[in-house]
């Protein structure tokens, strides 16, 4: 037998194709409610569409409960007025999971214009603030409140990503701290890097793949479809999930732990000496995995032996 969400509300952005799309679909074949967020644009986030709608119905032509909004993440109104929603609709509010997304744009540092800047951050991680925020009462309120923010691997280095992986980096941030604001309440916090198939993956994205990988377009669909990212995020929904604050790789039919950790480093206690050391400055085994600040400050208060 699958995971049973019977009793729970689900809202989840951007989930009118794609990895959303899956998202919804598994949670409501699971006994969830969903209210399925999706403005209806292009990758860029221009323009309205009924998708939203399409895959609610679909939903609820499945025997599944199911509601559309097309309110847009990016504004504070946007995100209180889908809480509100599933709020009127079903009078509570458990799961949020923040997918909504738009494609970047290639830029230099220099070049990169800050309505670029601006049509990213508002997206990927102040849209995600934005949800939280008008969501976290409920959350707090649920007796499970679970929450799965939406990273991505760009942040670990990409090019021509650099707005979007820069939000990206920020959501690490906010996972982290918000599951330590949490930790006296039942939310549970987590991010996950998702790797599937998309409307976000195709086109550029798709080229590099085949270039780095040589996995074409079928090949990725195959190997990484959207239901199989949807199983990892759909166990970090679960009641029965206690971790908080933590990150996973999800795609391609695998969930895995993704950590900071911190190399054993060089006591010599001088430039010169850091750069004679650089080889235990830069080391790999062994590492301390961070799972707070406290633990980087430990570290450094009491250091591995040399």
């Amino acid at each position: 037998m699958g995971l049973d969400f019977t009793g729970r509300v689900a809202l989840i952005t951007g989930a009118g194709n794609g990895l959303g799309r899956a998202y919804a679909e598994h949670l409501a074949g699971a006994g969830a409610r969903v209210l399925v967020n999706d403005l209806g644009g292009d990758t860029f986030g221009t323009g309205r569409s009924a998708v939203a709608e399409q895959v609610a119905r679909a939903i609820r032509a499945g025997g599944g409960q199911a509601v559309a909004n097309q309110d847009s993440v990016a504004r504070a109104s946007g995100a209180e007025a889908m809480v509100g929603q599933a709020l009127r609709e079903w009078g509570r509010l458990d799961i949020v999971v923040n997918n909504a997304g738009v494609v970047p744009r290639r830029g230099s540092i220099d070049a990169t214009e800050d309505s670029e800047w601006d049509r990213v951050l508002d997206v990927h991680l102040r849209g995600q603030i934005n949800v939280l925020r008008a969501a976290w009462p409920s959350l707090v309120a649920s007796d499970a409140g679970r929450v799965v923010n939406t990273a991505s691997s760009t942040m670990l280095g990409v090019t021509g990503a650099l707005t979007y992986a820069t939000a990206k980096g920020g959501v690490v941030g906010l996972t982290r701290n918000l599951a330590f604001e949490a930790a006296d309440t039942p939310v549970k916090v987590n991010a996950v890097f998702p790797f599937g198939a998309s409307r976000m993956s195709h086109g550029g994205f798709a080229a590099a793949f085949e270039q780095q990988f040589g996995l074409d377009a079928g090949d990725f669909e195959r190997r990484f479809s959207a239901d199989a990212v949807a199983a990892g995020v759909l166990a970090l929904c679960h009641p029965d999930l206690r971790c908080s604050g933590e990150f996973f790789a999800a795609g391609g039919g695998r969930l895995a732990r993704m950590f900071l950790a911190m190399s054993p480093g060089s006591s010599a206690g001088t430039a010169e000496g850091f750069l004679a050391d650089w080889d235990r400055v830069f080391a790999t085994d062994p590492v301390m995995v961070l799972g707070s600040s406290a633990d980087y400050k430990r570290v450094l208060l009491d250091p591995p032996p040399s």
